[in-house]
């Protein structure tokens, strides 16, 4: 009889054989990942990884400085990956061959040392610090200047008593040794570096990328829109409604044995002449066989005097007073400066009497003017101006100044109406154009008129030596003007305007500075930062400073609103006190190369029971207190900011480290080291059998035939791995 059986419409059921080849299969894995970690194979590919990795950061370091290694490479991530899988078939090397054997002691000890090596890495890394500290002698310092940490300062000021009412500090990426902003890409790390070589500078599609530093709670918005590594100031002048008349003069000269002309005045930044709202006229001759100035007047006839000057009527000079006649019509004098003082002098057509007061030279050094007119004085006439009957007022003029105001504002006597002009002067002095004196070749001015067109003159030496006025007239932006010379004369001068502006203002930029190797490592950066503050903004280019001292803040008004911004570094307490009681700096003879530095400081740390404890540290003498240690670095000569002029001070600069990694690294060191010489001295050492009484043990536990040795020396059962 058949019997039926019912078949199972589910899945067959799972048999234990078949649980225990699955967790076969991943332990199978998981063994043949372990014994990967643990091959050469992957040992080679990690140490070879390492080696082109530090091969490639020496080029780096060499052409770019070693901030930006540090940055880019030893201090990424990807370098942190690497050491990572070294360390792990450090360990899965060494733990595979777990329980390990008397004459594996050199080879674990010397694995145990790299992973102790490659955990004070880490450490250090993570943890470690450096920066600066200066001082000049008898000062005293408390932190350091964490250079590698850059950050901006805001901070709000009382527009009436300058108190600070508000700061902020915010840390800043710059982003590594490359510029940003501007319309060039922001390079993070090597792979955008890579893509942007490869691309010819068009990666990333997004090349003009901002950085917002501040918070969305903050009163403001601070805004850093380009970034330059290295920089250079520079001067950008440009219209403005608000500003004042500024021009660029070129003065290009060819002396006798010169092949062709060149400038006198080569750097744009002696080209620009910006008026003073002072005197509307600047004047230099620094360099240049001629005094080169410029003016500008609001007067037709100021134009006129300006072209036709009437020195012939006195070598001492004209005083041209112009005043309203009786008839209240326009009248001039030419007053003699040659006239005896205190002569008082009747004005044609009306009531005025004049008398010379007093004829001087103002002396423009001690005023700090000497920059602005050019000359070591200024010819300045007084007079008495009286009104028929009427009080005296006084007058002032200056040469070659029309537009600065005849009567000094005074407080009126007895509470009353303070004194007004009775006519205007205009002083015009002959030029010294004396080689004994000045030395120079001529004068070359230029005047900017009320409409807005420029006019010239030229004055140059007569053959009796006295000044000559050679040509005058207008003249046009970009054309040349013959001033002396020509022909076959020996030396020749010409000048042109190159550039006009009747209405301008200076604005402080930076340019970058392009370095190589480690001159990166001193270079000042700067920044193009936007700060926004209630609906307004502005826009200022701001280096970061390079004051070992406090940070330099710059004015930044925003509406009314005046607030001021420094780019700075971090600067963390060190928590103790550090005196400089003396800095010695020895130099090679007759040179400025230094030959030693040796400071003698003292250290207070109350916390620690530290009173006085007095050190010495040069180039090779570092002092270690609270972990921080510090090195003679190098020295600042101080230079006095009025004269630019060396003061015979200088300041000690110290390098300063905190490692806690040190100890680890030592450590590690010692270790692989141990390990190497037990492993040459237990297994291949002259008092060593190289293992084969263990060969032989385990020959005779396994009933096999005793080996035999091969003639040498004896081989390595297991890699170095």
């Amino acid at each position: 009889m058949a019997t039926a059986t019912k078949k199972s419409s589910g899945p067959p059921p799972a048999t234990p054989g078949a649980k225990a080849s699955f967790g076969g299969r991943a332990l199978a894995a998981i063994d043949e990942v372990y014994k990967f970690l643990a091959s050469l194979k992957l040992a080679v590919i990690s140490i070879s990884s390492l080696a082109a990795s530090l091969a490639f950061a020496t080029w780096f370091e060499s052409t770019y400085g070693t901030k930006a290694a540090q940055a880019f490479v030893y201090k990424s991530a990807g370098f942190s990956i690497l050491l990572a899988f070294l360390a792990i078939n450090i360990f899965c090397a060494a733990s595979i061959r777990f329980p390990w054997k008397k004459r594996q002691t050199g080879f674990v000890v010397t694995h145990a040392g790299l992973l102790i090596l490659i955990l004070g890495s880490y450490v250090h890394f993570r943890s470690g610090d450096e920066g600066m500290v200066g001082m000049l002698e008898g000062e005293t310092r408390s932190e350091m200047l964490r250079t590698d940490a850059p950050m901006f300062r805001l901070r709000e000021v009382d527009p009436h008593n300058q108190e600070t009412t508000a700061s902020f500090a915010m840390p800043f990426d710059e982003s590594g040794p490359f510029p940003w902003g501007g319309g060039q890409p922001r390079i993070r790390n090597i792979f955008d570096l890579a893509l942007n070589r490869l691309t010819g500078g068009r990666y990333p599609i997004v090349r003009d990328e901002a950085d917002v530093l501040s918070k969305p709670a903050d009163p403001f918005k601070l805004v850093v829109k380009r970034y330059l590594p290295a920089s250079t100031p520079d001067t950008l002048h440009e219209a403005d409604p608000s500003g004042q008349p500024m021009a660029r003069l070129l003065l290009q000269f060819k002396a006798p044995g010169m092949p062709e002309s060149r400038l006198a005045n080569a750097d744009e930044s002696d080209q620009w002449f910006k008026l003073d709202r002072r005197f509307y006229r600047t004047a230099r001759s620094d360099g240049m066989p001629a005094l080169v100035s410029f003016a500008s007047v609001d007067r037709a006839d100021y134009v006129d005097d300006f072209l036709k000057p009437p020195l012939d009527k006195s070598t001492t000079g004209v005083a041209r007073f112009r005043y309203t006649g009786r008839d209240g019509k326009p009248r001039v004098f030419d007053f003699v400066l040659d006239t005896p003082a205190d002569k008082k002098v009747p004005l044609p057509d009306s009531d005025l009497t004049v008398s010379l007061q007093k004829l001087a030279h103002f002396p423009t050094g001690e005023a700090g003017l000497a920059k602005v007119v050019g000359e070591e004085s200024i010819p300045i006439a007084v007079f008495d101006v009286g009104k028929g009957e009427g009080s005296v007022v006084e007058h002032v003029a200056m040469g070659a100044m029309p537009m600065f105001p005849n009567v000094i504002p005074r407080p009126a006597v007895d509470g009353g109406k303070p004194p007004e002009a009775l006519a205007a002067v205009h002083l015009m002095i002959p030029p010294d154009l004396d080689p004994k004196t000045s030395g120079r070749f001529g004068q070359v001015d230029v005047l900017a008129g009320p409409d807005q067109k420029l006019y010239y003159r030229v004055f140059g030496r007569a053959k009796d030596g006295k000044p000559e006025l050679r040509t005058s007239g207008p003249i046009a932006p970009g054309k040349w003007v013959d001033a002396f010379g020509g022909g076959a004369a020996a030396m020749s001068i010409n000048f042109q305007v190159a550039d006009y502006l009747p209405a301008g203002v200076e604005k402080r930029i930076f340019r970058p500075l392009f370095l190589q190797g480690n001159q990166m490592d001193e270079a000042v950066p700067a920044c193009l930062v936007e700060l926004t503050v209630d609906g307004k903004t502005e826009e200022v280019w701001i280096q970061r400073s390079e004051s070992l001292e406090a940070p330099t803040f710059r004015p930044v008004p925003v509406g009314s609103r005046p607030f001021e911004i420094a780019y700075d570094v971090d600067r963390k307490p060190l928590g103790f006190d550090l005196k400089l009681e003396d800095f010695e700096v020895g130099f090679e003879p007759g040179t400025e190369q230094a030959t030693k530095f040796v400071s003698q400081v003292k250290v207070e740390d109350p916390a620690q029971g530290v009173k006085g404890r007095e050190h010495t540290i040069s180039m090779n003498e570092p002092m270690t207190h609270r972990g921080y240690t510090f090195y003679q670095m190098r020295y600042s000569p101080i230079v006095d900011p009025r004269t630019q002029q060396r003061t015979g001070q200088f300041q000690s600069v110290f390098q300063v480290g905190s490692n806690p990694g040190r100890p680890i690294i030592y450590a590690g060191s010692l270790l692989v080291v141990l390990g190497t010489f037990l492993q040459f001295y237990m297994r291949a050492g002259l008092f060593t059998d190289g293992g084969r009484r263990e060969r032989e043990q385990a020959a005779k536990k396994a009933g096999l035939p005793t080996p035999v040795e091969p003639a040498g020396p004896a081989k390595a059962e297991e890699d170095i791995l």
